[in-house]
């Protein structure tokens, strides 16, 4: 009876888990949204401008530009919107004589629904403002998507979750006038949830909802990065920042649960505990802030995405079975940002965004919890000074993508007689709008 389960192919997309947002792509399944002010200039000129505390996350050097101590304590509130469309999905069973038929299925509604993402920083100088000590809690990566249990995707994902913690203890110091270095650690909790339903290989006609069985991935993990930046100025009026944050592998602990599988199957159903590989990638982010005329500063970024890290996941069962791996098969990707600040006095400040990104994932190996594509945003923002103390930044930020195309193979039972496999197709369009509100108090 363990037989069947040994030679099981379970989909095995252990995306991580993220425990409030919505999954918001940027590139992959990073979150781009680690700070309000940078969502209303598109987070162009994020590693350059250094214009309150969340400079931690892009680049911690520029804390030496910090007029005062500063804590920062933000919100952004994610509205994604996906549709997705079944585009001929097909199973071949026992029960289809192993002919590939389409399947019952209904469509996936919006699996996402309105979620806050939350962040922190806070910056103190010392010795004289050249030494400066900072600390950002942010959740870098995630995803979160929620399928009904008999839409047509239901052999890939139903539901998909990815939650990281990001602590980042942070250091800068000023080498020079026009030299300023800055670093952090990255302290990383991740936590995993995946589930997705297992066709009935004998079910006449076909599988059906109402004869899947289930499977359940699930574990947590906590690991070690860094960051490292530098910010130059070659000019008074020019800011040019440089920052790389380094990949992170998380080994997440955890379990493997098949259920609701029934006759000669039954035997199958149960627990077993095993392990998990995750690999998040490098990133590397250039960037420009020239002011000019006093009140404007324009903006400019590029970054780039090692996403050909995460090349695939690999389930290690405590049990001595096989490994199961699945192929995610991600390339690097880029992002270029351009955008503009305007500050007509000392109350107001303006900003101005456009963003374009290109997708990590591949037509063949793209999944339905991370139906990535190459994207367009814009973003709008604002700052109000309320006090000599206290700031107040607002933005809103709409993305676009276009349209993913989903083409997944997924094999079951493989080498043994009720061997089966479906195909889910399908194609995605996909928006998200974004609220952020951020309330700084300088000291």
């Amino acid at each position: 009876m363990l037989r069947p389960l040994r030679a099981l192919r379970l989909p095995a997309v252990i995306l991580v888990v993220v425990c409030v947002p919505q999954h918001v792509r940027a590139a992959g399944f990073f979150l781009s949204q680690q700070s309000v002010q940078g969502i209303g200039r598109a987070f162009a000129g994020g590693a350059a401008v250094a214009s309150d505390a969340s400079t931690i996350f892009a680049n911690p050097a520029g804390m030496t530009e910090l007029e005062r101590a500063e804590i920062s304590l933000g919100i952004s509130v994610l509205a994604p919107v996906t549709d997705f469309d079944n585009r001929g999905s097909t199973a071949a069973t026992p029960g289809t004589l192993n002919q590939p038929v389409a399947y019952s299925g209904a469509g996936g509604g919006n699996p996402f629904t309105p979620a806050a993402l939350p962040n922190f920083y806070a910056a103190v100088p010392l010795k004289d403002r050249r030494v400066w000590v900072g600390l950002g809690v942010t959740m870098p990566f995630g995803l979160r998507t929620e399928y009904p249990d008999d839409w047509f995707g239901r052999y890939d994902s139903i539901d998909s979750q990815l939650t990281t913690v990001d602590i980042q203890p942070s250091l800068a110091v000023r080498l020079t006038e026009w030299l300023s270095i800055g670093g952090g650690v990255d302290i990383q909790y991740a936590q995993a949830r995946l589930t997705s339903a297992i066709p009935d290989p004998v079910a006449a006609g076909g599988p059906t909802a109402a004869t899947d069985g289930r499977n359940r991935l699930k574990g947590d993990d906590w690991s070690l990065g860094g960051n490292i930046g530098v910010l130059v100025k070659p000019w008074p009026s020019t800011r040019i920042g440089v920052h790389y944050r380094s990949g992170i592998n998380h080994s997440l602990d955890g379990s493997n649960r098949v259920s609701g599988l029934t006759g000669p199957l039954a035997g199958a159903n149960g627990s077993v505990d095993g392990k998990a590989d995750l690999r998040l990638p490098d990133i590397v982010s250039v960037a420009i802030a020239q002011t000019v005329a006093g009140d404007w500063t324009l903006l400019a970024e590029g970054q780039w995405f090692n996403w050909s890290r995460f090349n695939e996941v690999r389930v290690e069962r405590d049990d001595g079975q096989p490994d199961m791996i699945t192929l995610q098969n991600y390339k690097d990707s880029y992002a270029l940002a351009t955008g503009v600040e305007y500050a007509p006095g000392d109350r107001w400040r303006w900003r101005l965004g456009f963003r374009y990104e290109t997708a990590a994932t591949r037509d063949r190996t793209r999944t339905t919890s991370v139906p990535d594509a190459d994207n367009y945003s814009v973003g709008l923002g604002a700052t109000v000074r309320i006090t000599d103390n206290v700031r107040v930044d607002a933005a809103l930020f709409h993305t676009i993508w276009e349209t993913a195309k989903i083409d997944l193979t997924r094999r079951y039972f493989e080498a043994t007689a009720l061997e089966s496999e479906v195909n889910v197709r399908g194609r995605a369009n996909s928006s998200s709008t974004t609220f952020g509100l951020n309330m700084r108090i300088l000291f």
